[in-house]
């Protein structure tokens, strides 16, 4: 009797231990969240990965790893991230757990778009959504994912509508931190595109939005990745010096973060600022310069990022290209090998605008060297790649992404130069999009329903929501359950770092006003110099925003000549920004698809989609 008495006391002892490693398990993943929001980022690893090998409940071990995908991710450690998923997949396929595979599917989707597996990432994006999610916002993080996997690929029109679908979702559910993102994504699309007057307002835009994140590492983390792709656009644009500090800052930002990826990135574009410079007023020999593009590849060779190589090559074949003689002696050979490398690593990925430029400059390189039947094949390659992406406009026939455009997209999401557009609305009475011949609609309203800075101050969470598997933003989810963190979204700023966060994004969002307001006068100068008077048959229209006459242009006058405008001129569109210049606190409301009488008006006039600015 003893004995089983003896027994039975092991077995309560046995398993109490059990429960309380089970507790202390629970512990260590609650520290490591604290851990990493106070950027002790490698302590936070360490102890997610202690409690991952002690916790035995399936959805905690799940949980954990999702935050070791989330960490490695913000590092720029993509196959470390990616290992992680695939644990988090096989995980839910031995639970056969619906929603852990649509979180599973997504976390794989994201560690394979940033690999530049893009055929990858939309396969197990499409898988996710293709499986019920418990977190409403995971849909959307999703269609993000897809659209950033689609520009990759340079499908620019799917990319737009996974962008779309995306924001739908963002508004649904209130979240600003998917709204942020979008922005991002969309200010690097137009940046592509050449549209710098966009690129340059959604990225404000995201600005506006990232002042409201309280969580300081959060913030740190978006505000780095913002300031990257702004100094991109800033040098695009000619604004050399905002670019540069903009880039100066993300780069220290990303050495804080621990994130190599933007931190090679920054190098790249610090590179080619001081190119754009000239080697007397950046104070910087072109040798330094090109050694940061080789301190850039080595870091994206070291991660795997072959995105990260496409970009570094591209610019180091661009400026072999423009400045032939400060790096050899022989002639355009290094120009024309470093352009060759570059396609040769575009094409695995499938980055086919990357392809189009290297074969633009190879064209004018075999034309210096007289070698005409080089110089064919590279001006045939290029524009077989143009028609594949469809970077036309139907209209005038000419090209976009050459140069900095105004551009508009229909419903559709085919793109076309807004004039070009803007004409064809007015004059034609078959308004169909010449791509697809789906009807021509055009939201030309931007929603302002409050200045973002006015919701800094809103005094609950986003959405109440919190994600199982740790994927739409885990580390900030499951910040509200621990005591000493603040929620992040739309709150109130902890007060020790209240003005130093005001101070560095309002000065950021002075930087692009000022950019912006240098465009516009730019284009009004421009358009008053270069727009004659607009005859009878082809009446202007102004926009509230700018007081510039949009007339016909010449290559679309023979089309439209033989036709009488009876129409009354399209409403006018509502400014970009409000009273206060800050920009609307949502950029895109998709409304429900809905029937188009046949005698109704062609211009739906309800919310804009995200090719709207």
């Amino acid at each position: 009797m003893g004995v089983f008495v003896r027994r039975d006391n092991i077995n309560l002892i046995t398993n109490h231990r059990r429960s309380m490693g089970q507790r202390q398990a629970k512990q260590h993943m609650q520290a490591g969240v604290k851990l990493y929001h106070q950027r002790h980022y490698a302590q936070a690893i360490n102890k997610w990965r202690q409690s991952l090998n002690r916790l035995n409940n399936a959805e905690d071990r799940f949980i954990t790893l999702g935050y070791l995908a989330q960490a490695l991710c913000d590092q720029g450690e993509y196959e470390g991230m990616l290992s992680y998923a695939l644990s988090q997949m096989q995980l839910a396929t031995d639970q056969n757990d619906s929603a852990m595979k649509c979180e599973a599917f997504l976390n794989l989707a994201k560690a394979y778009e940033r690999l530049a597996d893009f055929t990858k990432a939309l396969q197990y994006g499409k898988a996710s959504l293709e499986h019920p999610s418990m977190d409403p916002r995971t849909p959307g993080y999703t269609h993000l994912t897809i659209a950033l996997a689609h520009l990759g690929m340079s499908q620019f029109q799917q990319c737009l509508e996974s962008f779309e679908s995306a924001m739908n979702v963002a508004n649904e559910t209130s979240d600003r931190l998917l709204e942020l993102q979008i922005c991002v994504g969309l200010g690097s699309l137009f940046t592509l595109l050449r549209d710098i007057t966009k690129a340059l307002i959604f990225l404000r835009n995201a600005l506006a939005i990232v002042q409201s994140v309280t969580v300081d590492d959060v913030h740190a983390k978006y505000r780095c990745l913002i300031l990257y792709h702004l100094s991109v656009a800033l040098r695009m644009k000619g604004s050399l010096v905002d670019a540069k500090e903009a880039c100066d800052e993300a780069s220290q930002l990303a050495v804080e973060m621990g994130n190599r990826a933007i931190h090679a990135r920054c190098m790249c574009s610090l590179a080619d600022i001081y190119r754009e410079l000239g080697e007397s007023e950046a104070k910087e020999t072109i040798t330094k310069s090109w050694a940061r593009y080789e301190d850039a590849y080595r870091v994206m060779r070291g991660a795997n990022d072959k995105m990260g190589e496409v970009l570094v090559l591209s610019s180091m074949a661009k400026s072999a290209s423009e400045s032939r003689s400060h790096y050899t002696g022989q002639c355009e050979c290094q120009a024309i090998q470093l352009n060759k490398k570059c396609i040769e690593i575009a094409n695995q990925i499938g980055c086919k605008h990357v392809v189009l430029k290297c074969h633009l400059r190879l064209a004018e390189l075999y034309s210096q060297l007289n070698d005409d039947d080089s110089e064919e094949m590279a001006r045939r390659g290029a524009s077989r790649l143009t028609q594949e992406m469809q970077l036309f406009c139907n209209f005038c026939g000419q090209r976009y992404g050459l140069k900095d455009e105004s551009l508009q997209a229909l419903r559709c999401s085919h793109i076309f130069h807004e004039k070009c557009l803007h004409t064809y609305l007015l004059q034609r009475t078959d308004q169909n999009c010449p791509k697809c011949r789906c009807r021509a609609v055009l939201s030309d309203n931007i929603s302002i329903r409050s200045s973002i800075a006015s919701t800094a101050d809103v005094q609950s969470p986003s959405t109440s929501f919190a994600p199982p598997g740790g994927v739409a933003t885990p580390l900030v989810s499951v910040a509200a359950e621990l005591g000493d963190i603040t929620p992040q979204a739309t709150l109130t700023r902890r007060p020790p770092q209240q003005d130093k966060i005001l101070r560095g994004a309002e000065k950021d969002i002075d930087r692009v006003d000022r950019s912006l307001a240098r465009l516009k006068s730019q284009t009004t100068a421009n358009s008053c110099a270069a727009v004659p008077v607009p005859s009878p048959e082809v009446p202007s229209t102004t926009t509230s925003g700018a007081s510039e006459p949009i007339a016909s242009t010449s290559s679309a006058a023979p089309i439209l000549s033989n036709q009488t405008n009876h129409k009354p001129p399209p409403p006018p569109r509502k400014p970009c920004c409000s009273q206060a210049a800050l920009p609307p606190s949502s950029i895109v409301a998709l409304p429900p698809a809905m029937p188009l009488a046949e005698d109704g008006p062609l211009v739906i006039t309800h919310t804009p989609t995200v090719t709207d600015v």
